[in-house]
């Protein structure tokens, strides 16, 4: 069984000593860029912000219309418009 000592040891973390942003930056989370422009096949290009502020807003709607049991105006060309936006939003995300 390891001790705690050995492992901070193996990371190359030594004891009592005071690490800042400076010696051990935080881990990174690449954001992604608001303004970064996205394919989407049949409805052109859109940027990252637009196109996920619009498709949280279709996807709220249709949650809304289920809980009335309101199952009508939707077809198979707006049903398609949003799984083109959800793919496309996917594959950049994958891509990042």
């Amino acid at each position: 069984m390891k001790k705690l000592t050995d492992i901070l040891k193996e990371a190359g973390i030594e004891m009592g000593k005071v690490y800042t942003d400076k010696d051990k930056p935080p881990f990174k989370i690449t954001e992604k860029k608001k303004d970064d422009k996205i394919q989407i096949r049949g409805m052109g290009t859109w940027d990252y912000k637009s196109l996920t502020s619009n498709l949280a807003r279709k996807i709220k709607d249709l949650d809304k219309r289920n809980k009335k049991g309101d199952h009508t105006g939707i077809g198979k060309n707006q049903l398609g418009v949003l799984v083109a936006m959800w793919e496309a939003l996917s594959e950049y995300e994958e891509n990042q």
